[in-house]
Parts: structure tokens; C-alpha cells; sequence
């Protein structure tokens, strides 16, 4: 049976503090984008993170940060984190912000958790400025360790994952109006932690292996 909104959010109350996701993840999302400034959204705030991490790159260059999420849980913890930011619960597919609100709009391992992807990229390019960049990371099925992955895995999300391909994300962003600036590979192509090293110098020589990797960071714009 498909959940509600209220019902994911309340799922997410109760993981809240058993979510974890390395440091060292979210700085190489983040460094696809070289310097943040403006008003920043993060759709799908959780712990704060990421957010703080914005906050550190930007400093004076970052006129306001907001973040929304449906948990009301992760948006304390976002809030106790990054007390300077506008936290609160609201859904991504239908955002309260007028058009053109933000220069930046982040989505970072929560894209995958939506219900309806059009609606929420519709929204997303709504309350992007034009020139606005949107950074989005997904979960990967073309991974090189995928299937040995989906069959270790204990899942604890209280919404499945949607596993895409470059293909079907690149295709997804064009048919919302989205043009494309760069996309890298990301988080694991066989190696966590210090040994991804080899991972990254690997797709340098053999660029396809961007599309290998456990994730896949797309960087678009609005146009």
C-alpha cells in the first residue's frame, strides 16, 4: 500500500537518529558546485547536514538558507544544527515559496523517496530564479556492486528506494526543462572512505565509470 506524506513523515521521526551518511559523501557532492551565494533551499533538510556544509562554503556570499522536510523530528535536529536557517515541514511537490525564490535549490539522497518525481521537478524550477542551479543525488542501479549491495542491504527507510540509471535521470531533468551543467559519479564505485581515492582517479582515465559509481550527482540549470 502506497504511504501518505503524513505517514513518511512520522516514519522518519523514528529513524531520525539512526541516519548516517559519511562527511566525506556529502563534500564531493558539493564540490561540484565551486562557490554558493544567494538564497539556498535544501528540499529535504534531515539532520541539517548538508545545509551547514552550504553554510561553511558560502559564508558572507549566502543571503538567507532555507531547508524543508517532512519529519518534524529531523527538522528539530536541522533546526538545533543550523539555527541561522529557515527550518520547517512543508512538501517538496508542493512548496509555500512564490516563483523565482531561490539561486539554489539542493536535494541530497532524498529524491529517490518521492512519489511523484515530475511534480516535485515542476516545483523545484518553479521557485528557482532563472540562472538557478539545481543539485540532485540518486541511488544508482547501474552501480558496479549494486546487486551484491541489494542483497546485503537492511533497508530502514520508511519509503522504498527508487534506483535510477544516468539515462533515466538525465531524461527525467530534460523533460522538466532542466539543462544539464555536469554530473560526477559519487560515494563508492568499489571503495569508501580514504580508498575512493582510487575510485575517482579511475574515472578520470575512464570516464564512464561516472556512471558506475553508487551515486550520481547531476548539477542542472534553470534556463
Amino acid at each position: 500500500m502506497d504511504k501518505t506524506k503524513e505517514e513518511i513523515g512520522l516514519g522518519y521521526d523514528k529513524i531520525a537518529e539512526k541516519v548516517y551518511v559519511s562527511e566525506d559523501f556529502y563534500n564531493e557532492v558539493l564540490d561540484i558546485q565551486p562557490r554558493f551565494y544567494g538564497n539556498i533551499l535544501e528540499a529535504g533538510v534531515g539532520q541539517g547536514v548538508v545545509l551547514k556544509n552550504i553554510q561553511r562554503r558560502g559564508g558572507g556570499n549566502i543571503k538567507s538558507l532555507t531547508g524543508i522536510d517532512l519529519s518534524d523530528r529531523l527538522i528539530a535536529m536541522a533546526k538545533n544544527l543550523v539555527p541561522e536557517a529557515n527550518i520547517f515541514k512543508a512538501d517538496i511537490e508542493q512548496m509555500p515559496f512564490p516563483k523565482d525564490s531561490f539561486d539554489f535549490v539542493v536535494a541530497v539522497d532524498t529524491f529517490q523517496y518521492l512519489l511523484d518525481f515530475d511534480k516535485a521537478l515542476q516545483e523545484i524550477y518553479r521557485v528557482l530564479r532563472p540562472g538557478g542551479k539545481f543539485i540532485v543525488t540518486v541511488p544508482n542501479k547501474k552501480w558496479i556492486l549494486f546487486n551484491r549491495y541489494i542483497k546485503a542491504r537492511k533497508n530502514i527507510q520508511p519509503v522504498d528506494d527508487h534506483f535510477f540509471d544516468f539515462l533515466e535521470m538525465k531524461q527525467l531533468l530534460e523533460r522538466n526543462s532542466f539543462n544539464i551543467a555536469s554530473y560526477k559519479g559519487a560515494d563508492a564505485l568499489r571503495f569508501y572512505g580514504w580508498k575512493h581515492v582510487f575510485d575517482k582517479v579511475a574515472a578520470v582515465f575512464f570516464p564512464f565509470l561516472r556512471k558506475r559509481m553508487k551515486k550520481i550527482v547531476f548539477k542542472c540549470e534553470k534556463v
